[in-house]
């Protein structure tokens, strides 16, 4: 009798029904204080295991040069760099002309988001992130990072979607 209360055909209900998940327990966002950010911009630079090491990076100061006069092979072989690296092809230099994102493109910036996430500077960020309940999830946390990274926008006035924050600060544009 209580099944076909129930299900109203006897015992069989009609269609399957989800089972809604219990709500995660998401923390109310806290305010983060101008002491957090300090002493989380230390950590993440003490917790930078991939960056240049004496003697890997050569820089040419004089301006109107490459910047960079020798770069270690063991430094262009960190995941992160060579994840970069294959990345700063892909962009449109002059503003107007639309960005094309072909699969092998967004497959690059997959890599590279992959990359990133798997260091420690990103994984105490992300920590930090959730904890002060800034994000609800990981994911949600990964997505806008993409989408702050290689979403694209316009400098064109509104006229073509012809950058986005990664060329902007890694391509240098």
């Amino acid at each position: 009798l209580w099944l076909l209360l129930v299900t109203g055909t006897g015992g069989v209900p009609l269609e399957p029904r989800e089972v809604p998940e219990p709500p995660r327990e998401v923390p109310e966002p806290r305010a983060v204080s101008d002491a957090e950010l300090r002493e989380l911009s230390e950590q993440l630079l003490a917790a930078d295991s991939n960056r240049a090491g004496p003697g890997q990076l050569e820089l040419n100061l004089q301006g109107s040069g490459r910047l960079f006069a020798r770069v270690s092979p063991s430094l262009l072989a960190v995941p992160t760099v060579s994840a970069l690296l294959a990345l700063l092809d892909n962009y449109e230099q002059r503003p107007g002309r639309a960005e094309a994102e072909p699969p092998e493109e967004l497959r690059e910036q997959q890599r590279f988001l992959e990359a990133a996430l798997a260091t420690p500077v990103l994984a105490l960020l992300e920590r930090f992130v959730l904890h002060k309940g800034l994000y609800p999830s990981a994911e949600a946390f990964r997505a806008d990072l993409h989408s702050m990274w290689f979403g694209l926008y316009s400098r064109s006035g509104g006229k073509v979607l012809d950058s986005c924050g990664f060329e902007h600060v890694f391509v240098g544009e």
